[in-house]
């Protein structure tokens, strides 16, 4: 297994490595990615040059890192074959698979705690204090009622929740019975169970440019080749889609219809209605995620969910979830589909966990309740922590630029020019964490961009910003002494 400089450099950031020298800090976040199996046994890594510039450190830094790595034994060099991840003495075996270990993932943030002392690579909204209101109105007749439903088991999810949202799928304009809906641990768990349903290993998905981080690394997973289509204001370029999907005839389309994660755009009524156009044409299956319940929508009126294709029922599949709206830590989601396909899904899910949390899915059945009173609270926090850090950008970065987004927690912003992915390890430096734009594409082309979140408190964000112009500042001195150094060596 081969790592890219770039791959590295995230991975680096990822482990939250930030004190000592600068070498000690390279040295140590790979002597952790090693510890943890990251970089399994023979893996090959950057060459020192490559990994200098990704992160914005000199070759000499790159170089003592990596001898100490060697004599510590944890990496073996070799002239002519570069340098790799020593296997240990005792047993070479990996005990989980390399592909299963290796990488940076959207959970990394999650897992190993801020990277940071501000952090703004992550855009999680913070939980509304409806949900703790609901859960606490919970009763003990209510807990009772819950457990005297046997075993427990529901894996297609409880009958009244799945109602309740059939029902506003049919308000919606996409009438829907409860047999068409599953409940799932969260919209992740959606797309797993879709991947690992839908797909085999060399099919055809097609995705947006840029697109949501974990769905690339699902597909990703699956072994599935990913082709790109443009994505822009009014969402998908089905032109685009159209002659792409007439060439490769893709097996699965993944599109983003109400608040597209990480661009804030919305799919306009015009492409929705030439998607279900392009359903008559080709045969590929439509994934529409439509995670944010279109909850963090700027405007009052909402769009309709996803969209439906009565003449190939089993060819539309609708991703939704709670996170974005109400609370992450819910973990409840669902999928919407034709009877058949969830069916199938349904045996799926039910051989991985029996079904998600009964409690879970009675606070979610409530809190469906207040989902207008929901979305006008996330509307007032995310307007006014847009205006918060677009205030701030235009004072200290004013040569970045952006669109204005429709909804979401995050700005999709263009660096004027570098690589947010070598921009990232100097911001650490400066304490503050960002997520580079080259992980929301499958080729990474997005790599002049970076997500930067806005529903954070304004102090936050005014040191978060502050912190990252100087770091901005210090990260371009470093490219242009990089130009002049690679102009005089050519």
């Amino acid at each position: 297994m081969k790592f890219d400089a770039d791959q590295l450099s995230v991975m680096l950031s990822e482990t939250g490595v930030r004190d000592g020298p600068l070498h000690k800090r390279v040295s140590g976040g790979l002597r952790i990615l090693i510890e943890r199996g990251e970089l399994p046994a023979r893996s090959i890594l950057p060459s020192e040059r490559s990994l200098a510039i990704a992160l914005c450190v000199s070759r000499t830094t790159v170089v003592t890192a990596y001898q100490e790595l060697q004599e510590e034994g944890r990496i073996e060099r070799r002239r002519g074959s570069g340098t790799r991840v020593r296997p240990p003495a005792f047993d070479d075996r990996e005990t989980v698979s390399a592909l299963a270990l290796a990488g940076s993932d959207t959970s990394s943030s999650f897992l190993d705690g801020p990277l940071a002392t501000l952090d703004l690579s992550t855009a999680a909204l913070p939980g509304l204090p409806i949900v703790a209101e609901v859960a606490a109105g919970l009763t003990g007749a209510d807990y009772a009622a819950l457990v005297a439903q046997h075993h427990g088991y529901h894996p297609r999810g409880i009958l009244p929740l799945r109602q309740r949202l059939a029902h506003w799928y049919t308000e919606a304009g996409i009438p829907t019975s409860e047999d068409e809906i599953l409940i799932t641990g969260g919209a992740q768990q959606a797309l797993e169970l879709i991947t690992n349903g839908c797909l085999q290993p060399g099919d055809d998905v097609v995705v947006e440019r840029p697109t949501y981080r974990g769905a690339l690394e699902v597909f990703a997973r699956s072994g599935c080749r990913l082709c790109e289509v443009p994505c822009d204001r009014s969402g998908v370029d089905v032109s685009a889609l159209d002659a792409l999907a007439s060439a490769r005839v893709p097996r699965l389309c993944y599109l983003q219809s109400a608040v597209h994660n990480p661009l804030g755009t919305v799919l306009s009524d015009d492409r929705r209605l030439r998607l279900r156009q392009l359903l008559r044409r080709h045969p590929s299956l439509i994934v529409v995620d439509d995670t944010s319940l279109a909850g963090t929508l700027f405007e009052e009126e909402a769009p309709p969910p996803g969209f439906a294709a009565p003449e190939a029922p089993d060819r539309v599949i609708v991703i939704g979830s709670m996170s974005k709206l109400f609370w992450g830590g819910l973990r409840l989601g669902w999928i919407r589909a034709s009877t058949r396909v969830i069916s199938r899904l349904a045996r799926m899910k039910g051989r991985l966990d029996f079904g998600t949390s009964l409690v879970s899915q009675q606070i979610g059945l409530r809190l469906l309740e207040y989902v207008p009173e929901a979305r006008a609270t996330r509307r007032v926090q995310l307007t006014r922590g847009l205006t918060d850090l677009t205030g701030l950008l235009g004072d200290l970065l004013p040569d970045w630029t952006w669109d204005d987004p429709r909804g979401g927690p995050s700005l999709w912003v263009r660096l004027p020019h570098g690589d947010a992915t070598h921009l990232a390890p100097m911001a650490l430096r400066f304490g503050v964490a960002i997520l580079p734009g080259a992980v929301f594409s499958a080729d990474s082309t997005t790599k002049d961009y970076l997500r930067l979140p806005y529903a954070l408190p304004r102090d936050v964000l005014t040191a978060g910003v502050q912190r990252l112009a100087a770091a901005w500042h210090a990260y371009s001195r470093h490219e242009a002494a990089d130009i002049d150094l690679h102009s005089v060596t050519t």
